[in-house]
C-alpha cells in the first residue's frame, strides 16, 4: 500500500505548483485592479494549493523511501525533500494571509500578504526544479553532443 501512496506523489505535484504560480500571477493583477472578487480568488486557489502541496508532500516523502538515487545525485533528493516541506509552510501561511488580509487597505499589510504570497511561488518553482532534476537528470538542457 505505502508503495502505491508514494508513486501518487508524480500524478500530485502538478496541481499546487500550477495552482501557487496562478494565485502569485492573480495578486500581480490584484495591484493593479484590486476588486473583491479577486481577493477571493487568490484565497481559493492558496488554499487548494496549499492542500495539494500537503499531500504531495506526504506522498513525497513515502515515495523516497523507494527511490535510491545514485550517491552522487542524493543531495537533491535531500534538498527536494525539505524544499517541499517549505513550500508547504509557505503555502499555508500566504494561504491564512491572503484570507485574513483579503481586504486592507494598509501597505504594510498589502505587501506583506503579497511577499508571503510570491514567496511561496518562488519555494515551490525550486522546489519543482530539484524535483526535475531528480527525474531528467541535470544535463537534460545540455544539447551540445561532446
Amino acid at each position: 500500500m505505502d508503495l502505491l501512496f508514494g508513486r501518487l506523489h508524480p500524478l500530485l505535484v502538478h496541481f499546487p505548483i500550477a495552482l501557487i504560480l496562478l494565485a502569485a500571477a492573480m495578486e500581480v493583477v490584484r495591484i493593479k485592479w484590486d476588486r473583491p472578487t479577486l481577493a477571493v480568488l487568490v484565497s481559493l486557489l492558496l488554499a487548494t494549493g496549499a492542500a495539494g502541496s500537503l499531500a504531495a508532500s506526504v506522498t513525497g516523502w513515502v515515495f523516497a523511501h523507494d527511490y535510491y538515487p545514485p550517491p552522487s545525485e542524493q543531495w537533491m533528493l535531500e534538498r527536494h525533500r525539505w524544499l517541499g516541506v517549505t513550500t508547504t509552510a509557505l503555502a499555508g501561511i500566504a494561504a491564512a494571509a491572503a484570507c485574513r488580509w483579503s481586504e486592507t487597505r494598509t501597505g504594510k499589510e498589502r505587501w506583506l500578504r503579497s511577499g508571503l504570497i510570491w514567496s511561496a511561488a518562488i519555494a515551490v518553482t525550486v522546489t519543482a526544479h530539484f524535483g526535475a532534476l531528480m527525474v531528467w537528470g541535470a544535463d537534460f538542457f545540455d544539447v551540445i553532443a561532446p
